[in-house]
């Protein structure tokens, strides 16, 4: 019974338990050195991934985090230990990769991706909440398309060492990080240079990878099946996060609601709810938020990982194209990307609206 609530986690009360985890893991990289509300940003740590790898020059947001390498790795070992270990692709590589670089876009506009909404929600910002509510609806608008047969082609098998790439890399990333070797840019001042320490972080990403493996932990597909299937087993997983977060904040002080400015973010409630509503909308259709994309990927779907690649593209465009809000607000090429991408998944969810033809 205790082996079946951890390793194959599917009741409500199972569910529940791995997302409270995740949100105290969460919390305690936050109290550990990681940026306010940030304990776990996949679409914010992509950016300092970027910058690390010299994708693109602004120090301050360069550090390659270990939070997400462990993602990557702890999904393959909990995929490959289970037998679950499957590369597949081709359904639609080319458009999972401007999915993902769009998700990663509107996430830059809101400053952060769905499961930094729950944190900043959890911390008391009406922002993130207004954030939070985007996603939602942008996932329930996703399930008109879905019930009228939104789809792509189906998964071919690929070749398994296809699927042990992005692994290896991260293997090997992480390796050289742990070496403190000079060959990936890094800051002593700015959000890269908050964080927790290197170990911790690297066994909280395997944790973060792992569970979210065997849980299928996605804030995004928790909300899309209870509004589709009326399922809210992965939905407990969800609002447990946010329960601990919130309840932790309280107790370390650092729950503050407020409708001003939250640590790192801006406050404009329209941006924020128009760009995470895209996110919603466009993490239904390629199956996944940024986070559950590197868990995907990690377990051997190769769409996931074209998706990844998006991402970390689209991270060094935000940067060197002001596309990122601040503090200050949300910039004009910012706004500019949320309707692109609007743009980009309404096109998609119309013309795959019929069982998924396309071969992109």
């Amino acid at each position: 019974m205790i082996r079946r609530l951890f390793v194959y986690p599917d009741s409500a009360p199972a569910l529940a338990l791995v997302g409270g985890l995740f949100g105290a893991a969460a919390i305690l990289l936050t109290a550990l050195g990681n940026p306010a509300a940030t304990g776990l940003c996949a679409s914010c740590f992509l950016v300092n991934v970027a910058g690390a790898l010299h994708l693109h020059g602004k120090v301050s947001q360069s550090y390659l985090r270990p939070e997400i390498l462990g993602i990557v790795l702890g999904a393959f070992f909990a995929a490959f230990s289970s037998r679950e270990h499957r590369v597949r692709g081709g359904a639609s590589p080319v458009l999972h990769f401007f999915g993902g670089a769009f998700l990663l876009l509107g996430c830059e506009v809101f400053i952060g991706c769905p499961i930094k909404a729950l944190l900043r929600t959890a911390g008391g910002g009406a922002v993130g909440l207004a954030g939070l509510s985007g996603l939602a609806s942008g996932v329930v608008f996703s399930t008109v398309y879905l019930r009228d047969g939104f789809g792509f082609r189906p998964k071919a098998v690929l070749p398994e060492a296809a699927g042990l790439i992005l692994p290896a890399a991260a293997f090997l990333l992480l390796l050289a990080a742990s070496w403190g070797s000079d060959l990936f840019a890094a800051t002593d001042f700015g959000g890269g240079a908050n964080h927790a320490p290197f170990a911790v972080s690297a066994v909280a990403g395997l944790f973060f990878g792992a569970a979210g493996q065997r849980s299928r932990f996605c804030v995004t597909g928790s909300i899309k099946n209870a509004a589709l299937l009326r399922d809210f087993r992965e939905g407990a997983g969800t609002v447990s996060f946010l329960l601990v977060a919130l309840l932790l904040n309280a107790l370390l002080g650092k729950f503050s609601p407020t409708v001003t400015l939250e640590p790192g973010a801006h406050t404009d409630i329209l941006w924020a709810f128009l760009a995470m509503a895209m996110v919603g909308f466009g993490a239904i259709l390629i199956s996944g938020c940024p986070f559950r994309q590197l868990v995907l990927a990690g377990s051997g779907d190769m769409d996931a990982a074209a998706a990844v690649a998006g991402m970390l593209l689209a991270a060094s465009f935000s940067v060197a194209f002001g596309v990122g809000s601040s503090p200050a607000g949300v910039t004009g090429a910012g706004k500019l990307a949320v309707l692109a991408g609007w743009v980009f998944f309404l096109a998609l969810a119309a013309r795959n609206r019929k069982g998924g033809q396309s071969s992109a």
